[in-house]
């Protein structure tokens, strides 16, 4: 057998059907690199898209799931009296919300409609929702459907007292923050309830002062961006604050709390004993326009404004009598928050005799001591119009003794003497037809028509008070023009506005709106109406202590459906004390009181309980117009449970509250969860505590009212 060496390469064959190897890599290659290329293009170019066109879109999308913004409404300013007793505070409090994208665990950011929430984790929203349900006094149902609402934020409940605060702090639940927050307290309660207002849950003011004076007093709310960790919690700080909040301006006002609290209890007694529809009244200095204290019935307690049965409820979950009783329960609160001396109108009746009187006296168309014929009481002055009458048959009267007793015909008589273009004149002058300039809100401008517009009786009926209408603070501010010289001052209800450091911003002085008598003929009206009450119709109005008063009765008859109606009226008295300087003007009124029915018979006794009260409260103050000082502010205490103020103290007890200061004391109630309500006599610097109820350590609901009885220390 033979072996054969090779001596040449052996030349390789190509497979059937297949190319070389190396052909294909040479013709495959380029498009191997091409497409490498291209999609390395396509990602340079997709990268240059989201760094450039969408940075912002995308870091926005970002920072709404890393982060959110809270709101941080500011603590509203204070309202204080004119002695610097507070009437209204904001104290710190802790608002309970939550982020239901917590909840939504395949929730796409966006804007608006572009959200894509997906569906919820119920299980585990409903297993919060059973832990939060008893602790804020909410079905399951309520909770759970706040959580999941689509919204990025979303309240569970406002203001928490303490107590609850408390108890959801330690069930540690991811998504549920809290948001510090102030809620607006009235330490006295519905003292001047109507003049002060009261604000929403929101911090809006609703009526009065709160009302009128929201812009200052809401200051310029802030926004914090607050990062969330991996657990969806939120991380507040105060560095991260993308607008400070700035804290609303401090009121204080001309009202003098003790005053107010004097009116009050003088109505309460007006309506006890005449039960009229509703019984006001109001207390100025006539010297400066001051208001210092004005009331009416019914009123209400701020503090309280829907009963607890109603809170946090929907009017779809209420039962039909449940529905009912808050109806009764808004129209009552309608009718207790309308403030009677600004917004009612009436013909005033007999107490517009003094100013047709005074007019008459400046244009010396009468003189002291002239006799005037009033009829027997009855005057038919012209055929076809009903003839004036008076209550008794009186002949002669001096013009002095036609003020002292009221007569309708002897008014009447001294009216027509006037031109009636001057007499119109005078009634401008005096203010009526115009609103106050008192700047409240509802504030009514009364009703007075021009002399080419006037009937045959106008003028005559004019005289005596019908024929126009007023509202009871427009005729005491015409009042006051006879106490103070002849002049008619604008009424001043806020004396000074401090920003949130006790710094003064505006003062609002004393504004003669016209000079509408001579000096000369506003002491003689004084002199005369001192006889109403020494020997007119004015008797039950005489105060103690030798203390000398004039003023005027008035008692009107209420129009009807177009009628007088001779069994409901008007009844009111306007009076000036000290007689020779006076320093006070008050003006009560009784819508319908039953029974007696005159001014002289059941207003001037209010007038006089008002005024012995002023009396003795003045001869006890020690300085009753001291400055007020807003830098003692109560939005700076702290919250935290190591404060000063809540040492000692026991949830569901009340606190030990005795010695201590008026703050401290009402500090430790809220912390415990009561509701403080703060009392003191007239006439006393509350600034301690004296005494207290329910006693300490006694059981205490949330909500308890603790009545705080303040004095000296």
């Amino acid at each position: 057998m033979s072996i054969r060496f090779a001596t040449e390469p052996r030349i390789s064959r190509r497979l059937l059907g297949r190319q070389d190897p190396q052909d294909l890599l040479s013709q495959r290659l380029p498009w191997i690199l091409g497409g490498m290329a291209f999609w390395a293009l396509c990602i340079l170019l997709r990268l240059l898209w989201l760094q450039g066109v969408e940075h912002n879109r995308y870091r926005a999308r970002a920072e709404q799931q890393h982060t959110t913004i809270v709101p941080i409404p500011p603590i509203r300013g204070e309202l204080r009296d004119r002695r610097g007793e507070p009437l209204a505070i904001s104290i710190k409090v802790e608002s309970l919300f939550v982020d239901p994208r917590v909840f939504y665990p395949d929730y796409k950011p966006g804007k608006g409609e572009e959200r894509q929430w997906g569906e919820p984790d119920r299980k585990a929203a409903a297993a919060v929702a059973a832990k939060l349900a008893p602790i804020l006094d909410q079905t399951r149902g309520q909770v759970l459907e706040k959580l999941l609402r689509k919204k990025t934020f979303v309240y569970l409940e406002r203001h928490l007292p303490p107590i609850k605060t408390a108890a959801v702090r330690a069930l540690n639940l991811d998504g549920v923050e809290f948001q510090p927050e102030s809620r607006r307290f009235y330490p006295r309660g519905s003292l001047a309830a109507q003049i002060i207002g009261f604000t929403n849950i929101d911090g809006f003011g609703q009526l009065g002062i709160e009302q009128t004076y929201d812009k200052q007093l809401a200051g310029v709310k802030g926004e914090l961006i607050a990062p969330k960790d991996a657990h969806g919690k939120l991380l507040i700080l105060q560095e991260n604050y993308s607008q400070v909040p700035v804290n609303g301006a401090s009121l204080q006002l001309s009202l003098d709390a003790s005053i107010q609290h004097i009116v009050e209890d003088a109505l309460e007694e007006g309506v006890r004993l005449s039960r009229p529809r509703t019984a006001y009244a109001v207390v100025v200095d006539p010297r400066t326009g001051e208001i210092l204290a004005m009331a009416g019935t019914p009123t209400f307690d701020p503090n309280h404004i829907l009963p607890k049965k109603f809170r946090n409820r929907a009017e779809s979950e209420l039962s039909t009598a449940e529905r009912e009783e808050l109806r009764r329960e808004l129209e009552r609160q309608k009718a207790a928050r309308k403030v009677h001396p600004v917004e009612d109108v009436y013909e005033p009746g007999s107490t517009m005799k003094i100013f047709t009187a005074a007019m008459a006296l400046e244009e010396r168309k009468v003189h002291l001591g002239e006799r005037i014929d009033c009829m027997s009481g009855r005057w038919l002055y012209s055929p076809k119009i009903p003839p004036i009458t008076d209550t008794h048959r009186h002949g002669l009267l001096t013009f002095e003794e036609v003020l002292w007793q009221s007569s309708n015909i002897g008014a009447a008589k001294i009216g027509i003497r006037l031109d009636p273009t001057m007499h119109y004149q005078y009634l401008r002058k005096f203010g009526f037809g115009d609103a106050t300039g008192l700047n409240f809100p509802g504030e009514s401008s009364g009703r007075l028509i021009a002399p080419d517009r006037w009937s045959v009786p106008t003028q005559y009926t004019m005289s005596y008070g019908y024929g126009l209408s007023t509202t009871p603070l427009q005729i005491l501010m015409a009042g006051c023009v006879l106490a103070n010289g002849g002049k008619l001052m604008q009424p001043i209800l806020v004396q000074r506005i401090y920003n949130d450091k006790g710094l003064l911003l505006k003062e609002f002085k004393p504004t003669v709106r016209s000079q509408v008598l001579s000096e000369e003929t506003a002491n003689l009206m004084k002199e005369t109406l001192k006889g109403v009450i020494t020997q007119g119709t004015g008797k039950r109005a005489k105060l103690d202590n030798g203390v000398e008063a004039f003023g005027k009765t008035g008692t009107s008859r209420k129009l009807i459906d177009g009628q007088y109606d001779p069994k409901r009226h008007y009844a009111s008295f306007m009076g000036f004390f000290p007689a020779d300087k006076p320093q006070f003007g008050v003006l009560v009124m009784l819508d319908d009181p039953a029974g007696d029915t005159t001014g002289g018979d059941v207003a001037a006794p209010l007038f006089k309980r008002i005024g012995d009260g002023i009396l003795r409260f003045r001869q006890t103050a020690a300085d009753p117009d001291r400055e007020a000082d807003l830098k003692l502010s109560l939005r700076d205490w702290p919250v935290s449970e190591t404060d000063e103020a809540a040492l000692h103290v026991e949830r569901g007890r009340v606190p030990d509250l005795q010695g201590l200061s008026l703050k401290a004391a009402i500090h430790r109630v809220v912390l415990v969860g009561g509701t403080p309500k703060v009392e003191a006599a007239p006439g006393v610097t509350a600034t301690h505590v004296v005494g207290q109820s329910p006693s300490p350590g006694a059981p205490l609901e949330p909500g308890t009212v603790v009545k705080i009885k303040a004095g000296m220390p």
